[in-house]
């Protein structure tokens, strides 16, 4: 065995010619037993004239068992965890002849384990304000604000109010421009916020302000240059519209409906309760916020090789998480194309931090004896399901078709790795606080 670069072993693998022969002898004595030549009955015919007939078909079986046992006892001989076989030298097994042949592969990294026990991470104070507390109750009143029919005065912003509209562009009626998108050029009796944020007719939600019931405007459209239908990007257009009726929101100050949805009795017990709710989300992210800090000191700790293989296929899936989540939030694919190279190193970088911190935390686990239990895989399989809204037997059945639950375990594992550094930590106060 020889070193080929970092976590990358070459393996020249010989099988003495008395040991292969030994194979071959097998291979002809069962290629004689079930072979049907011309004027023999099945399994009679002369090993010779079976060998002659066989020949190739005989070679090629030996060879590959041989490649497999001479493969499986080097790796037994060295103690070898292969991640991923890249090379196998041509191979020509000839009879009378020992068989040589090399393989190259990944194998895991070789590095000594940072000092995890008591290691020094910073701690912040948890405290909730009364403003925190209103701040959130005022979120859930708004959430459960009604829109209700008024009359008697224009347009204000945040009403909800009902038009009929329709759009010309460049001189042409917008329906002639994008005849297959709803909505884009007229409607009757649509309801819109008037608000800055209306994605379908930019501008026409804040064009209504001051308008009454039944009043007629002109009112512009600037469509910009990533609009999501092409025939109408970075176009101007012009909208007539008519406005039928308005709903303003109404939120309940009291409180009352809120605490009857809730189940509590008093609008105090529902800031007893968010308090509560408040100081558990702090805690977790406070926890959040001490495990990124064990892995930075973790990582900044430790010298490692990882081994490339394995940091290519993570670099392919952090770059396809990466486009995705920028075409979800509606970033024009020219933009995505130009920034290519800048996706990929930033891939690249995250996935070597992530491979290294892969490896440390399997070996802490292996330090301190850490498994998961059959309980702990059902609970993480629970929450899945329930996050899922599915079954749990389903998810297991979905992981176990697809090959994942060992890799499930693995994650699990890990965790609790990271989680018992946190533990074993030494924990310096600091005058911040957990943000909100």
């Amino acid at each position: 065995m020889e070193t080929a670069g970092p976590c990358r072993k070459k393996l020249h693998i010989e099988i003495p010619a008395a040991e292969a022969d030994q194979e071959y002898q097998s291979a002809l004595a069962a290629y004689a037993k079930a072979a049907r030549l011309p004027g023999f009955r099945p399994g009679r015919a002369p090993p010779a004239m079976v060998q002659r007939r066989y020949v190739k078909e005989i070679q090629e079986e030996v060879q590959e068992r041989l490649v497999a046992q001479g493969y499986r006892a080097a790796l037994q001989e060295h103690k070898l965890e292969v991640i991923e076989v890249h090379d196998l030298s041509p191979v020509k097994y000839q009879a009378g002849q020992p068989l040589a042949f090399s393989v190259l592969v990944d194998v895991p990294p070789e590095f000594a384990l940072p000092d995890y026990k008591g290691i020094p991470l910073t701690q912040h104070k948890i405290e909730i304000t009364a403003d925190e507390v209103e701040k959130t109750l005022r979120g859930l009143q708004d959430r459960q604000a009604r829109f209700e029919d008024v009359a008697g005065r224009p347009v204000q912003k945040g009403d909800l109010v009902q038009v009929d509209y329709e759009g010309v562009c460049e001189g042409r009626p917008v329906e002639q421009l994008a005849p297959k998108v709803a909505g884009v050029s007229r409607m009757q009796g649509y309801w819109l916020l008037a608000e800055e944020d209306q994605a379908l007719l930019p501008g026409l939600g804040t064009g209504l302000i001051g308008l009454a019931s039944g009043e007629k405007k002109q009112i512009p459209v600037a469509f910009p240059a990533d609009y999501s239908v092409p025939e109408l990007a970075g176009k101007q257009a012009l909208y007539d519209v008519t406005v039928r009726a308005l709903r303003e929101r109404r939120v309940d100050a009291s409180g009352a409906e809120l605490c009857k949805a809730m189940g509590l009795a008093s609008l105090e017990l529902l800031r007893v309760h968010l308090r509560e709710d408040l100081r558990r989300f702090k805690e977790q992210a406070e926890l959040r916020r001490r495990r990124d800090e064990a892995v930075a000191h973790l990582l900044t700790h430790t010298t490692m090789e990882v081994p490339e293989s394995v940091v290519q296929q993570t670099t392919q899936g952090n770059v396809y998480d990466m486009v995705s989540y920028n075409t979800r939030r509606g970033v024009p694919r020219t933009e995505i194309e130009a920034r290519k190279d800048e996706i990929f190193q930033q891939a690249k970088h995250t996935a070597i931090e992530d491979v290294k911190l892969r490896y440390l935390l399997r070996r802490i686990a292996d330090a301190e004896a850490l498994d998961i239990s059959a309980d702990e895989l059902d609970a993480e399989i629970s929450r899945l399901a329930a996050e899922n809204r599915t079954e749990p037997r389903q998810v297991r059945a979905a992981l176990e078709k697809q090959d994942r639950l060992a890799g499930l375990r693995d994650t699990l594992r890990r965790n609790k790795a990271l989680d018992f550094v946190v533990a074993q930590a030494k924990l310096a106060p600091t005058t911040g606080e957990v943000p909100s």
